[in-house]
């Protein structure tokens, strides 16, 4: 045999192995690393997307107008060009487990303030399965059947920051006039109550590895009550739900009790002011002297739908 020829053969055979071991080293090293980066780049773009949708339902709450806001949440990432396979993700939107947060109860009517939870669950991620949750006011970091807080240290600093919550004081409000009448007593004679509840829209879940949308569409109703008509109870109460696992009640509750105070210091026909706490709520009631209850009263109950689009 020829030495000659064999030389090539074992060159190229042994060339051919190089490239098998340094594709082989690639596609367990290099290939797995940029997916795992792109996945950590996916992962920070939901959560971006969670905190820019945390300020538009903060923002929907200050505002109390009719109002449509959408955030673009990618459910699957990790692909490259060498490998595109991707990850995927559902985002869910569901009824808070604790019950309405507040309510307010007109004529015998009562209006509840009710809170809506959301969640984004990785699928098959490349990096780790991190997901998002909001609730209360604040995103958690999720994961493993554990969760801790995205913006605050320690659940302790949660729960300061709840008990001051901006978002929460502001789900119920409460404008008042008054005038004198004939016989020079200030009394009240309008009351305008606004309350925004969120609910889960008609679609609530949407799954997959392409781009899913975090929506809300507020709609606003003026109602009229009449708090001066035969059989009326002429009392304005406001419960707020003390049990919850943060102290979001804290800020609401004060800033109500701080205004229906106001207006029994205010005004004439106000016959009483009550505080009382009992099965996990705090209730402050305001009523009028029998027949001067204020003639003009409206509740603006705001309602947020707030869906998952897939």
């Amino acid at each position: 045999m020829d030495e000659r020829a064999v030389t090539p053969v074992v060159a190229a055979m042994l060339l051919l192995a190089v490239l098998v071991m340094f594709l082989s080293a690639y596609n367990a090293i290099v290939v797995p690393s940029l997916k795992q980066q792109a996945e950590v780049e996916h992962l920070h773009a939901v959560e971006e997307s969670f905190l820019a949708f945390e300020s538009d339902i903060t923002t929907v709450a200050a505002l109390k107008q009719d109002l449509q806001l959408s955030k673009r949440i990618p459910l699957g990432g990790g692909g490259t060009i060498l490998d595109p396979v991707r990850s995927g993700g559902t985002l869910r939107v569901f009824e808070d487990p604790g019950g309405p947060l507040a309510s307010v109860t007109l004529n015998g009517t009562t209006y509840n303030c009710n809170l809506t939870n959301f969640s984004y669950t990785p699928i098959g991620s490349f990096w780790r399965d991190q997901g998002y949750a909001w609730q209360y006011g604040y995103t958690n970091v999720t994961g493993g059947g554990l969760q801790t807080s995205l913006e605050y240290p320690d659940m302790d600093e949660v729960r300061k920051a709840a008990e001051t919550s901006g978002f929460a004081a502001s789900l119920i409000g409460i404008e008042h006039d008054g005038q004198y009448d004939e016989n020079n007593n200030y009394n009240c004679t309008a009351v305008r109550i606004s309350l925004v509840t969120f609910e889960p829209g008609e679609r609530t879940f949407a799954s997959g590895n392409g781009v899913g949308t975090l929506s809300l569409d507020a709609s606003v109703e003026d109602i009229p009550v009449n708090l001066t008509a035969t059989g009326s109870s002429e009392t304005i109460g406001i419960a707020v739900n003390t049990s919850l696992p943060v102290p979001m009640n804290k800020s609401l509750r004060q800033k109500c009790n701080e205004t229906l105070s106001e207006m029994n210091g205010t005004y004439d026909n106000v016959k009483n002011y009550a505080t009382i706490s009992e099965d996990g709520w705090d209730q402050v009631t305001l009523s009028f002297d029998e027949g001067h209850a204020p003639e003009r009263v409206t509740l603006r109950r705001v309602r947020v739908a707030v869906s998952a689009l897939g």
